[in-house]
């Protein structure tokens, strides 16, 4: 398969925020590697990492670090400074954002509920989940003449549910997630040249502060089992998180465990919908769906790039990167490398081996990676037999993000 964007020449300007670079961000990472696996980028002041041998060895490396709020609080002028206190408080919580000892110190609380056993426990939670906003997108096409936005009906709600459950969220208190998580994507993703950014940010920071607070207060005098419940138990102990980084790790595996399993529902579906024949295994147990999760995976990861900051300078792909350079992991790129992968535009759900780097690699693995492969394997299967006839209408559209690949909206007709 071709790519349908023509290859980039050495003096095109690389600019992750054109249209081409979010609707068709595979392809566009395809450009970049192919005229250089590590590439500088004048646009963003950035390098630019795709190739697959070399974003492996960068994720392993302790010169390029994610350690950035102090670099970030430091650059933002004083009024939008107060404007996203609140938000930035909560991102001095996110284990991804801080290098050992800290991560490692604020991982080590939840690494047991992320556990593939711990993950198996919720098999037929989510497998019902799953079940429920399948009735709500059939219900939802049933009023629209079939047709239903996928995003919006399931996509977007389900991974909220599952993630909800998972910290004891009660069911009629979870409006305020997908909206919650949409506002502060703007602050994760830096949408700074947005109008409504500050507002956005400084409301996200303050929702989050008030519904997980009172929850927290609940939990404390009125335990249950769930994970909320658990990093309470701990709270201001040696071993444990103050209450300021149990609300940031709240809103990280919040923000991670919707936008990403989000992003990537959404991907796989379209994946599928592209390769009819492959769809067709899957549904009819043709293919083994462990195998086919990790194919999704690769085949359109929901992140385009994770952000690092170069610690110390060195050479990287003939390079030199200074230390305080910005480094940007192109997953989506290295996933679609063919040193590594034989037709690697094609979706082949039972490819063997799927060395995939979606959920990153290292001290900073995905930590609900087991959580996002379960939700996929329950989700993409069932739709597939519930709806074996849906089909894409009209056009997907896509957020523009560097960092962040997502659909926006995706009409889809059901019968």
């Amino acid at each position: 398969m071709t790519n349908p964007i023509p290859p980039l020449a050495a003096d095109d300007p690389i600019d992750l925020l054109t249209p081409e670079a979010c609707s068709l961000a595979p392809q566009y990472f395809d450009r970049i590697r192919e005229l250089d696996p590590v590439a500088w980028s004048e646009r963003h002041k950035s390098w630019i990492i795709t190739g697959h041998h070399e974003l492996d060895e960068a994720f392993r490396d302790r010169r390029l670090s994610t350690e950035r709020m102090g670099a970030f609080r430091s650059r933002l002028p004083e009024r939008r400074a107060a404007a996203l206190s609140a938000a930035i408080d909560l991102l001095e919580g996110w284990m991804l954002f801080h290098e050992p000892p800290t991560h490692t110190r604020l991982r080590a609380p939840l690494k047991r509920s992320f556990t593939p056993k711990a993950v198996g426990s919720m098999t037929e939670l989510v497998a019902k989940l799953v079940d429920d906003q399948l009735d709500v997108m059939a219900a939802d096409a049933a009023e629209n003449g079939g047709i239903t936005d996928a995003v919006e009906s399931f996509a977007h709600p389900l991974p909220a549910a599952v993630i909800a459950e998972l910290f004891g969220v009660p069911v009629d208190e979870r409006g305020w997630l997908p909206g919650w998580s949409d506002k502060f994507g703007l602050v994760v993703f830096g949408a700074v040249g947005r109008d409504d950014y500050e507002e956005a940010a400084r409301e996200a920071g303050e929702e989050l502060g008030s519904a997980i607070g009172d929850l927290m207060d609940r939990y404390r005098s009125e335990p249950e089992e769930n994970l909320l419940s658990l990093l309470l138990q701990r709270e201001d102990q040696d071993d444990g998180l103050t209450t300021a980084e149990i609300l940031g790790a709240c809103s990280l595996l919040l923000f991670a465990g919707h936008d990403t399993t989000s992003s990537l529902t959404g991907s796989a579906i379209l994946s599928l919908l592209a390769h009819p024949e492959q769809a067709e295994l899957l549904r009819d147990g043709g293919v083994a769906v462990e195998p086919a999760v990790e194919e999704l995976l690769r085949m359109d990861a929901p992140a385009k790039a994770m952000i690092r900051t170069v610690a110390e300078t060195h050479e990287r792909g003939g390079h030199e990167l200074v230390e305080g350079d910005s480094v940007f992991m192109g997953i989506i790129g290295a996933n679609r490398d063919p040193e590594v992968f034989d037709d690697p535009a094609v979706l082949q759900l039972d490819r063997s081996p799927n060395p995939h780097l979606t959920f990153g690699y290292g001290h900073h693995f995905c930590l609900g990676a087991a959580l996002a492969r379960l939700e996929i394997r329950s989700a993409i299967p069932a739709m597939l037999r519930r709806f074996p006839d849906m089909e894409v209408v009209g056009e997907t559209t896509w957020k523009a993000s560097i960092s962040d690949r997502s659909a926006a909206s995706m009409p889809l007709r059901l019968a």
